[in-house]
This record gives structure tokens, sequence and C-alpha cells, in this order.
């Protein structure tokens, strides 16, 4: 299927780096960058900040990869599990690529280097930086992870509705193969075993080529470039020991004259056949001892990395040394399947089997060669001693169980002959040194991680993570991950990215473990623990009690690679991660690493991503708001402006001005004084308006967002929000009602129209009860009026201020003056009548704004009344005594609030200079002329006021 999403360019997908060494959590604390108080910095600020990651191509490829084999939902439990496997398998097949190709530029850069020396080639500029040793190193251990993976996924993930196919063949003479696949299926760990050992020769094929690595000895040697002859050196002492003496056929050193004069050597051999050595305990020519090293070497290594017996064949048939490949054909375990041996004798290969593990502990001339017979007989130790790597005492164990487990599998089912062959000679103890079959592996591991030899690169990161894949012990390594990582991210603060919910276990040790600025590590581990929990799935394995808590701190991982892509400006692919993750945390691992985006486009662009991943836009849009309203634990917020909302200044009322207005009361700027938790609660909002439906749940939480702000006298929060969210687009938005734009109607009169014109039907939710949602919308539209009130007398507070500071203004300011004024009046009227009090339930919240904010609103009000009433028209003069009549109503909701909070005197003083002011104003320049309509329409009169001498 299509990619869920588009890409950022590749043009600087890959970084090159000369070193790329582990980073543990012990170590994340030390380094110059903490990356997880970055992640925090930048989920706190909303935005994106540039902290210099530079994300590789990798990145790029494991998500595409991804997207391509996983999305696809409609298919059967037996095809996913075919696409997650073949997933596994591009893994590895874009790491090998990487490897080989990394290898190959290294390999040009060192010829070139050496090259120049002599004046020869230089190294292409195009070619990148130098790629270093640490970086080779990475890379082909990522490949080998994920060759280890692809290999055995398919046993511990089987296919349930499979059923293994079992063969039991009969016959009295059955070929080497029908007893190899009869005694795989048999054992399970033997398959397992099977499967390690097959990649540890495939790991191993990708070294030095065998001819590479004899080259050193084949140089001792001093026979030029001769591969054939044997043993050039030493024949060429036997014949001219024969000519110098006249001796005839073959040389016996027993003969007093051939050992005391065998041209001053008392230790060269006499004879030429392979066995001469150890049967006469004499040496060859020291140039032929490196040519027989260089060739014990070259058999060993083909064994260690699974030759085909005929490549074995033709290597040693190049040096005329036959008769070493046909030593080891009776069982060479190569890989690919070797060729098969129709008339099978099991006594045969045991009796072989023996004589082998002989030869590895008593025969042989050098290391190599005890090696090459300890391999072929199951013994640990002599292959061992040539061991040099992880991978190589590991591959000597292993191969040593497997083949001593098939030899026991032939003693016990081939007859009684091969058990009394068996009884009459040694071999190896390997398996009744192991006795727990299921714990091998673990035990294995535990020692190689301790064993001095192998210790330092057993502790690297992706050697860690081999070890506990074969151990099988991957579950419990991811949930430890996780842990360690959640560990981590809460040390210095609690982090909101990566919760912590655990510790680990006091014997475990930390420094196993990753940090968030090991990316390459991230990468890895979260997409390993995506394909093994999705194939957990698959089987029918459910995260539920105490799995469900483990599952959650495994997310860890992808919550914290997740981060990285925000920070490293990957937003597009963010989704797909989250999509991988289950429950409440997609949503929430969601939002706070897209939280920062501010465009609706690139929003836009998100949800559709979103919807192509089959995530369920609408609770991702639902859990946003609820998110970040938790964050600042808005519900249990006290009622803080009951004692902050005070914007009248302290004083009398004045003749023309009434009550002194603080200016600027909102705050300056918007952007400087907007907490950054509270525009991240409107940016939740945003997103909610994007997504279709949803009118209820957008209103509700707008209005708990209000609830937030006005309590907290987040008065410039409060603003913003009517501004980016307003109800008017709420409303043309999410219904299909008639609502003019704010460019056709700038006031509060949307909820008019749609209270008078609208219906159910205009809603696309049949569910919904139109009369609370029509209660929803209005106690919207009546917070929204309060703080567009609140802010438009702020603005005739700064005018006024302008007024007393000139005593002329021009007339710009004056008309300005009176559109305010009459916006003002707009958004008051639902303020004055029964604010907040329409609402079903009662709601202690809408109670304590009445308390904090209807009598300091209103004291505004009337004062800004009366500073334009003076400087106007004195109907708003008196307006503000048709205010005092309604509020001396009985009943009234205003005198009530009044009452409660003891400011009735001062509303009372405030309307009395209000009436002074007007009794005393007898120089109305509009006073000759007839009445205004709502004079006409209120039936009041100036000159009732007018104060004649």
């Amino acid at each position: 299927m299509a990619p869920a999403y588009d890409f950022p360019g590749d043009d600087s997908s890959s970084s090159n780096s000369d070193i790329h060494s582990d980073r543990r959590i012990a170590t994340t604390h030390h380094s110059g960058f903490n990356e997880i108080a970055a992640l925090e910095e930048t989920y706190q600020k909303a935005t994106y900040q540039d902290v210099g990651i530079q994300p590789d191509e990798a990145v790029s490829h494991f998500a595409d990869e991804l997207d391509r084999y996983t999305t696809d939902l409609d298919v059967s439990p037996a095809e996913k599990r075919a696409q997650v496997l073949q997933l596994v398998d591009s893994y590895y097949n874009y790491t090998r690529r990487r490897a080989n190709q990394l290898q190959d530029l290294h390999s040009r850069q060192q010829s070139a280097r050496h090259g120049s020396w002599q004046g020869g080639m230089e190294i292409d500029d195009d070619e990148g930086s130098v790629v270093g040793l640490e970086e080779l190193r990475r890379a082909e251990e990522e490949a080998q992870t994920w060759d280890l993976l692809r290999r055995i996924l398919p046993l511990r993930h089987r296919d349930p509705a499979a059923h293994a196919h079992k063969t039991s063949v009969q016959s009295p003479t059955r070929s080497r193969k029908e007893w190899w696949d009869e005694f795989i299926i048999a054992d399970s760990f033997a398959k397992e075993r099977k499967v390690v050992l097959e990649w540890l020769q495939n790991s191993a094929s990708h070294g030095p080529p065998v001819d590479e690595l004899v080259s050193e000895l084949q140089q001792n040697a001093e026979r030029g470039d001769i591969l054939a002859h044997g043993w050039l050196h030493t024949r060429s002492k036997i014949k001219l020991q024969k000519s110098v003496n006249g001796y005839q056929g073959v040389l016996d050193p027993n003969i007093p004259g051939v050992a005391d004069s065998h041209l001053g050597s008392n230790t060269l051999i006499t004879q030429l056949d392979p066995d001469s050595m150890t049967r006469q305990t004499r040496r060859l020519e020291p140039q032929d001892e490196f040519f027989e090293r260089a060739i014990w070497l070259g058999c060993f290594e083909m064994l260690r990395r699974g030759y085909a017996m005929s490549e074995i064949r033709d290597w040693c048939l190049a040096r005329t040394e036959l008769w070493r490949a046909a030593a080891f054909a009776p069982l060479p375990l190569s890989n690919p399947e070797d060729e098969d041996e129709p008339d099978f004798d099991p006594a045969s290969m045991v009796l072989w089997n023996r004589v082998c593990y002989k030869t590895s502990r008593d025969g042989g001339t050098s290391d190599y060669d005890k090696a090459v017979y300890g391999l072929l007989a199951g013994d640990v130790d002599s292959v061992e001693r040539v061991s040099k790597s992880w991978d190589d005492f590991l591959f000597a164990h292993y191969n040593a169980l497997l083949r001593m487990q098939f030899d026991s599998f032939l003693i016990k089912h081939a007859g009684e002959d091969v058990g009394r062959v068996a009884n009459k000679f040694a071999a190896s103890e390997v398996l009744k040194k192991s006795k727990n079959p299921r714990t091998v592996g673990k035990d294995l591991i535990s020692r190689l991680e301790t064993d001095p030899r192998t210790r330092d690169e057993a502790s690297r990161t992706l050697k860690l993570l081999q070890g506990v894949i074969i151990a099988n012990e991957l579950d419990q390594h991811l949930h430890h991950q996780g842990v360690a990582l959640g560990e981590d991210a809460n040390k210095i603060q609690e982090s909101r990215l990566i919760p912590k919910s655990a510790v680990l276990p006091p014997n475990v040790d930390v420094k196993k473990y990753i940090g968030l600025s090991d990316h390459d590590s991230m990468r890895i581990l979260t997409h390993i623990l995506i394909i093994d929990t999705t194939l957990d799935r698959i089987n029918g394995f459910s995260a539920e009690g105490e799995f469900d808590r483990i599952y959650r701190e495994k997310e860890n991982i992808i919550a914290g690679y997740i981060s990285y892509l925000r920070l490293a400006s990957l937003e597009e692919m963010i989704p797909l991660y989250c999509s991988k993750l289950h429950g409440h945390r997609v949503y929430e691992t969601l939002s706070r690493n897209l939280i920062h985006i501010g465009d609706n486009n690139a929003r836009v662009n998100q949800l559709k991503i979103m919807r192509k991943l089959h995530i369920d836009i609408a609770e991702f849009a639902k859990a946003q708001p609820a998110i970040y309203l938790q964050d600042v634990k808005a519900s249990e917020a006290e009622c803080e402006a009951k004692k902050n909302f005070k914007i009248l200044e302290d004083g009398p009322a004045t003749l023309k001005y009434g009550r002194i207005v603080k200016p600027d009361f909102f705050g300056l700027d918007d952007a400087l004084t907007i907490d950054q938790a509270d525009d991240i609660i409107i940016r939740s909002l945003e997103w909610l308006m994007l997504v279709p439906g949803l009118l209820k749940e957008t209103c509700e939480y707008v209005i708990l967002a209000y609830k937030y702000f006005l309590k907290r006298t987040h008065l410039t929060a409060a603003r913003a929000l009517s501004d980016r969210v307003s109800g008017r687009e709420i409303l043309r938005t999410k219904t299909s009602a008639s609502i003019r734009g704010s460019d056709q109607d700038g006031g509060p009169g949307w909820f008019d129209e749609f209270a008078s014109s609208a219906t159910p039907a205009v809603v696309d939710d049949s569910t919904i009860d139109w009369e609370e949602l029509t209660v929803t919308i209005r106690n919207l539209w009546e917070l929204e009026c309060l703080v567009n009130a609140l802010d438009i007398m702020e603005t005739l507070s700064s005018l006024a201020g302008l007024t007393r500071e000139e005593n002329s203004n021009p007339r710009e300011v004056w008309l300005e003056v009176g559109k305010q004024i009459r916006l003002a009046k707009e958004c008051m009227k639902p303020v004055l009548k029964n604010w907040l009090l329409s609402s079903k339930k009662a709601d202690k919240d809408f109670k304590l704004l009445r308390e904090a904010y209807i009598p300091e609103t209103v004291m505004v009000f009337v004062s800004s009344l009366h500073f334009v009433g003076t400087s106007l028209s004195r109907d708003n003069l008196l307006e503000c005594m048709e205010l005092a009549a309604v509020i001396a109503e009985k009943g009234s909701d205003l005198a009530q609030e009044f009452i409660k909070c003891g400011r009735m005197k001062e509303l009372l003083e405030a309307f009395a200079s209000c009436s002074k002011a007007l009794a005393i104003w007898t120089s109305d320049k509009k006073s000759s002329q007839p009445g205004s309509k709502k004079m006409r329409e209120m039936g009041w009169s100036r000159e009732l006021w007018a104060v004649k001498p």
C-alpha cells in the first residue's frame, strides 16, 4: 500500500559520523547535551527548537518499510504474520547492504591512503567523510542483529494454524539428510541451536576473505604464488638427503645414518604423508610449518563460515590437500544444507566423531588443526583456544551442543551397535555440563558477559541485544529498557513525555541500557519492540492486568523514539509510530509531540496521515484538550479572580471620567504575556476545530478553558481563546446553520442568529440533546461576551487615557470611542441579564465566576458609559441611569452579586456620580437636536436632568 505519510527530503539523510559510541543510561547526564531536558523544553514551549540533531538515512527507510508492511489491517492473521516477517527481512537486507557499502567505501579509502604514499590514487571528495572502524562495527552488528531476528522469530512466533510436518522414515537404510531432518523435527532445542549456528556462520562469512586471512602465513612460507605441491621446502631437504647419501625408497628415521645426517637436522621428518609429524614426532621446515598453519587456518575458517563441501574441496584441491576435505565430509554442518550421504551409517558417524575428539585433545601439531577436529567432534576447549570474538566463543558452544545432540540421537535411535561403538571411546561431554536445556543459552550468554576474554565485547549495546535474543530474554530486556528510560527521563523533573511508573530490580545493571541520545540503538529497539508486540498480538496474546503495565513500560522506548523524531523535525513520521502504541497512550503521545505545530495546513496534513493509519482522529482531537487541562489541574483550580480581579483604580469617581480604569489590564502583548501552558490549551482546541463533528465536545472544552483562564485571571489567554476559537467559527465550521462571518458582523449577534433560526437538522448527530446543546452554546457565548466586553473596555480605558493627556484629539479618536462603546453595550447584554444562570445543572465554577466578575465588570461598564457620556453623548449617561433601574428591580441577579460581595454602596456611588454628571452637563452639543430613536423608544428625556441657573 502507499505510504501513510510523505517523507521530508533526503538531502541530509546521512551523517557519516566518524564515531558512534554507545550512549548508556549511566553516562547521559555527564554529556554536554541533556536530550530529555531538550525534549521537555520543546514540549513546554510548544515550539520546535534546533538542537542540532540530524537524522540519518536509516530513519526514513525504517519508517517507510514499517508503513509498507504493518498498516494493512484487512488481512488474515497468517498474512499479517507473513507481512511482519517480511518487514524483518527488509530491515536485514537494508542494513546488510549498508554495512557492505561502508566496508567497500572504507576499503577504497584505505587503498587510496596507502596509494597516496606512493603517488597513487587519491580519495574522491564525493565519497564523504572517512568511514571509521567504529562506524563499520556498528553497521555490521546491526546487520547481524536483524539477521538473527529474521531467523529466530519464525521459530518463536509460529503460526498456530500451521502443523509441523513430521517424517518417520522406516526403511533400513536412510540418508544422512533423512536422519538429520528427523532429528531436527524431534528436538525443538536443536531447531533453535541450528538457527543460531547458521546465523553465526553467516555473520562470519562477511568478514575478510579466507585467502586474505591466510596471506601473511602464506608469505612466510616463502613459496611465492605457489599454492600446490604441499611441503616444498621439506620435500627438497628429503630429496637432497637421498641424493647426497644415495638412499633409495622411503627414508627410515630409525636408521642410524639418517638420524644423524639429515642435513644438520635431527628433528625434520623423513616422510611426506599427513601423519608423519605425529608418528615420527618430528617437524617440518619452518617455511612449510607456516604453510601448514595457513591451510589449517583456512580450513577452520571455512568450517566456521559454513562453506559448502564443494567450496572446501575446491580450496583444498588448489593446494593438493584434498585429503583434508575428505576428513570433514561426514557432518560439516555447512550453511546452506550440504551434499547428502545416501548410504549413511550412523555407527561410522559416531565412531568418526570420537576419533576427531581424540585428535583434538591428543593429536595435531598446532592449535588450528586441533580446533578443526574439535569443531568436527563437538569439543569446546580446542575451539575456544583459537576463538577471538564473542561470536567465536558462542559458535564453539552451539556447534558442540548441536553436534552432540545429533550424536545422542543416533545412539538412541540407530540400534544397539551404535551404542556399543559409542561406549568404547570418549566423546565431548558438553551435553552433560548443560543440565537444563532451556537455560543453556541464558547461562552461556551470562558466562560470556563475565569472561575476561569476551567481557568488553559482550557489554556493547548490540551484542547485549543479540545475547538477550539468543537467551530468549528479549521481552524482559525491552521491559527493563523501558523502565530505565522512564527513570532517566524523570531523574531531574517529572516528564510528561515518558512517565515513570516503576523502578528497575536491584539486581539489574542499569549500565546495560541505552539512553535517549543513542539514536541508532533507539531506532533498532523501537522497531524490534513493534515487531515483537505485533507478533504477540497476532498470536492472540492479550496485554491485560499486570501485562498491561509491562507493555506500557516497554512502550517508553517507542515514546522516546517518537520524541527524537520531533527533535529531528520528522513530525510526519510521528503518527506512524504512535499507531503502534495501544490504548490512550496513542493519543497522548500524538498530542504531546504534535502540539507545537501551529500552521493549520500542517495540522490538516497530520490528520490525513492519522486517517490512513486508522487512528481515530475524533478520539485524538478530544484527548488533546483533556490532557492539557488535566496537566494544569483545571478542574481543581481555585478561583483566584475573586481576590485578583481588580481593574478599577482606587479613589473616587471624577466628574468627567467616573472611576478610572487601569490601562492595559489584559497585558501589553498576547504573544509575550500569555502563559505557555495556556497557549497549549488553546492550540489543542484549534486541533479540535479541524475535526468534523464534535460540536458538543468542542463547546464543552472551550467552556472548560474559559473557566480555567477566568478563575486564574488569565485574561490574555481568555482573549486569545475568543480570537482563535470563537463561538461564531465553531458554529460555522461544525454546523450547517446560517451564521454570518465576522467580516459581516463583528459583534456577538451570532448566538441570536443561531437560536432564532437553527434546528436540530443543522447538526450531523441525531443523538445530541438539542435543548442541552443550545444551553451549552449559550454558556459559551456568555463567557465569550464577558471576555470581549472586558477587552473592549480596556480599549476604551486606553482611549480615555489619551483624551486626558491631550486637550484636543483628532476626530478619528472619537469615532473609535463611539465604535467601541457600541460593541461594549452589545457584549454586556448577556452579562447584565442572567449571566451563566441558564445551565440545567448547578455549576460551582459558574457561581464562582459570577461572584468574581459581575461586580467589577459592571462597575467598569458604568465607568465606561460615564466617560463616553461626558465626551460624546449624554445618551450614554441616560443608559447608565437605566442600568441602575434594572439593578434595582426586585429579584435582580446583579443586585444579589453586589450584595453578596458587599459592594452595593460602591455601585450606588458610581451611579450617583453619573447622575451628577448628567445633571450639570448643560453644554451638550446635541441638546438642540431632537432625541435619538433609542431615547424615544425608552421614553428618556435629557431635559429632566438639565440644571437651569
